[in-house]
C-alpha cells in the first residue's frame, strides 16, 4: 500500500472518528512526510464541509494565523490539506516573542544583573513590537523586516520623553539587538546577518555631569561626612560613590557580610564583568560610617537598608549637593569625579580602572600588579588628593 493510501486512509479513520466528535481537524505530524518539530505541531489542518464545498482551514500554532481554502469534493480537500501543511516546514526556530524569553532565561543563567536584564528584554521587545514582528517566527524573519523594525522604532517618540531615542540609546539597543539575533543564529534559530548594514548616526554623549573640580568635590564631601555622623544613610552613600567611585547599585547592594577586615575592605562580590568583581579598601574617614550602618545586622543584611536602591541614592545625592550649595550631579557623575579626579592627582590609568571596575583592568590583572593591591592604592591616593 503506498505511503499516500496510507494517509488518506488514515484521515478518513480521523473523519469518521470526527463524525462523533465533531471535530475534523488534522496535525501536521499525521500528514506523514512532514517534519515533527520538538513540542506542538507546526500547524493544524481541519477539513470540513460546508453545504456543497469542502472546505481546508489551517491555523499555525506558532503565530495563530489562520487560512481556508475551498474544494468541490472531500477528497481533493484531504489531499490539499496535505499539501497545505507541507508548506509550514520552515527553519527551526521560534516565535520571536519566545525566543526573548529564552533569550532571558540564558542571560539569567550569565549571571546578568536583574535590572540589566530587565532593560534588555524591554529595549528587544519594544524594538521588536514596533515592526510587529513578536508572532513571526525567529526563522522566517528577514533583513528587510528587521530593518523595517529598526526604522520604525528609530523615528517613534518614546511615551515618556516624547521624543525619538537618543543617538547613545539607539546605539545600546543596536549592540542589544545584533547579540541577540546572533544567539538566535548560533542555535539554527535565525539567518546570519539580520542587522547588517545597520549604522546609527549622530554624536553621542559622553559621560555625565560632574564638579567642577577639586573644591566643590571637597564641599560635597564635607556635607556627607557631616550629615552621616548624624545617621544620614544616603549622605554615606553619596560619600562612598564619591571616595571609591562605586555604582549606585554596587553600593545599594553590599551587605554586612562584605565589609571585610574590621571594615577596611569593601568586597563587590557580583558585576556585570568580572572586571567589577574587586575589593576596595574604604577610606579612614568612612570607616566609621560604614560600620554604624552595618552595627546589629545579620551578615546578610544589607549595608544600607532594604528599602535602598538606586533611584535612593540619587535622591540622596541630590540632596546633599543642594545642601552643600554645588552643582547638582546624579551618583553615576561622582563616579566620573572620582576618576578624573583620580587621574589628576597622577594615579595611573589602570589604577583607575581597577577602582572602578572596568574591562581594561584585564591589563593590569595580568602584567602590573593584583586587583586589591592597585584598587587600595587608588582609594588612598584619591583621598589625599581632595582632603
Amino acid at each position: 500500500m503506498s505511503s499516500e493510501v496510507q494517509i488518506l486512509e488514515a484521515m478518513l479513520a480521523r473523519a469518521r472518528a470526527a463524525a462523533q466528535n465533531g471535530d475534523g481537524s488534522l496535525t501536521s505530524e499525521e500528514t506523514g512526510g512532514v517534519p515533527k518539530p520538538k513540542g506542538d505541531a507546526m500547524a493544524r489542518a481541519t477539513v470540513y464541509q460546508d453545504r456543497t464545498r469542502w472546505r481546508v482551514r489551517i491555523v499555525d500554532r506558532a503565530t495563530g494565523r489562520k487560512s481556508v481554502t475551498s474544494y468541490g469534493t472531500e477528497g481533493d480537500a484531504r489531499k490539499a490539506a496535505i499539501a497545505l501543511l507541507r508548506t509550514y516546514e520552515r527553519p527551526t526556530g521560534k516565535v520571536l516573542e519566545k525566543a526573548l524569553a529564552d533569550y532571558g532565561e540564558y542571560l539569567q543563567v550569565e549571571g546578568n544583573r536583574p535590572r540589566s536584564l530587565s532593560t534588555t528584554l524591554e529595549r528587544l521587545t519594544t524594538l521588536f513590537s514596533s515592526g510587529r514582528l513578536l508572532r513571526v517566527v525567529s526563522g522566517d524573519l528577514t533583513p528587510v523586516q528587521v530593518r523595517k523594525a529598526w526604522e520604525k522604532y528609530t523615528s517613534t517618540p518614546g511615551k515618556k520623553s516624547k521624543r525619538p531615542p537618543a543617538v547613545n540609546t539607539r546605539v545600546g539597543v543596536l549592540v542589544q539587538a545584533k547579540t541577540f539575533l546572533r544567539w538566535c543564529a548560533s542555535k539554527g534559530w535565525a539567518q546570519e546577518g539580520l542587522l547588517g548594514g545597520i549604522e546609527v548616526l549622530g554624536e553621542r554623549k559622553r559621560g555625565k555631569p560632574q564638579f567642577v573640580g577639586k573644591d566643590e568635590s571637597r564641599r560635597f564631601l564635607a556635607k556627607a561626612l557631616e550629615l552621616g555622623a548624624e545617621g544620614d544613610a544616603g549622605a554615606i552613600a553619596g560619600a562612598t560613590a564619591l571616595l571609591l567611585g562605586m555604582r549606585a547599585s554596587e553600593i545599594t547592594d553590599r551587605t554586612v557580610r562584605e565589609l571585610d577586615d574590621d571594615g577596611k575592605v569593601l568586597v563587590i562580590t557580583s558585576a556585570k564583568t568580572r572586571a567589577g568583581i574587586r575589593r576596595l579598601e574604604v577610606p579612614e574617614v568612612l570607616r566609621p560610617l560604614l560600620a554604624g550602618l552595618a552595627k546589629g545586622k545579620e551578615p546578610t543584611d544589607k549595608i544600607f537598608g532594604p528599602k535602598a536602591e538606586r533611584y535612593w541614592v540619587l535622591r540622596a545625592v541630590n540632596r546633599v549637593c543642594k545642601l552643600a550649595s554645588v552643582t547638582i550631579i546624579t551618583a553615576h557623575g561622582l563616579r566620573g569625579t572620582h576618576a578624573s579626579l583620580a587621574v589628576g592627582a597622577g594615579i595611573s590609568g589602570p589604577a583607575v580602572a581597577a577602582s572602578l571596575g572596568h574591562e581594561t583592568f584585564g591589563v593590569t590583572s595580568r602584567h602590573y600588579a593584583t586587583a586589591e593591591s592597585v584598587a587600595g592604592a587608588a582609594a588612598d591616593r584619591f583621598q589625599a588628593a581632595i582632603t
